[in-house]
Parts: structure tokens; C-alpha cells; sequence
């Protein structure tokens, strides 16, 4: 788990690790969210319940997923970040600025896919020019 993949240069694995780390950040805010306010489902409307579906319950699903599949984990939690700003934002309520907040739940998820997308076999390096 902690060991450098075959074929990962020092570079990616750094990258894989900075996402996973800030990816355990986010997810910790999300849970203290959660648990340092009490929530009640029951004040809940369905606008609300459809930006959960997005943000938080999207981010999370899809930072878990990364540490297994990166880019799929990785496009689900910066797409469900959008999602958030787009369905419920402007289509739900007219207004698509939801504030700064949210974005920084981007960070992991762009860092995910950059990673899978630098570590696909057609764009890494030649295996014998890699650092052992």
C-alpha cells in the first residue's frame, strides 16, 4: 500500500499520495460537518436533499472510491462538486454562486485524476528509464 506501484516514477508517487492525504483532510471536514452540528434529516426539504446527494455524499463516495480506482473516484468527486453548483444551485434555486466553500473539495479529486490520467501506459515513461 505504501510501496511505489510497478512502473511509478517518484513524481506520480508523490502525486498519489498528496491526493490521498488531502483527500483524508476533506473527508474529515465532511464528517466534523456531520458531527459538530447535530444533524437532523427531518428539517431537511428535497432541494436540500438533492445537494447532499451531490455534496457532501458525492465527495465522499467518489475520495473513497480514488484510493482503489483513481480516476473513476476522482471524476466522480470533482463531478459531483459541479453537480452541486449546477443542479442545485442554479437549476433548483436560480442562482448558481453557492460561494467558495465547496471549492477547495476539488482539490483531491483534480489530484486523482491527474494522477491516472499522467499514469496511463501511453503517457508514462519507458519502463527502462525509470528510477528503481
Amino acid at each position: 500500500m505504501f510501496a511505489p506501484r510497478e512502473h511509478e516514477t517518484n513524481f506520480l508517487f508523490m502525486l498519489r499520495w498528496i491526493a490521498r492525504l488531502a483527500s483524508v483532510f476533506c473527508l474529515a471536514i465532511i464528517f466534523l460537518f456531520f458531527v459538530g452540528e447535530g444533524f437532523d434529516f427531518s428539517l431537511i426539504g428535497f432541494k436540500e436533499y438533492v445537494g447532499l446527494l451531490f455534496f457532501p455524499l458525492g465527495v465522499f463516495v467518489g475520495l473513497v472510491l480514488a484510493w482503489r480506482e483513481e480516476g473513476a473516484g476522482g471524476a466522480i468527486a470533482v463531478g459531483s462538486i459541479f453537480a452541486f453548483y449546477l443542479i442545485y444551485g442554479w437549476l433548483l434555486n436560480g442562482n448558481i454562486r453557492q460561494g467558495w466553500a465547496f471549492l477547495p473539495f476539488l482539490v483531491p479529486g483534480v489530484l486523482f485524476v491527474a494522477y491516472w490520467l499522467l499514469s496511463l501506459p501511453h503517457l508514462s515513461p519507458k519502463p527502462e528509464n525509470l528510477e528503481h
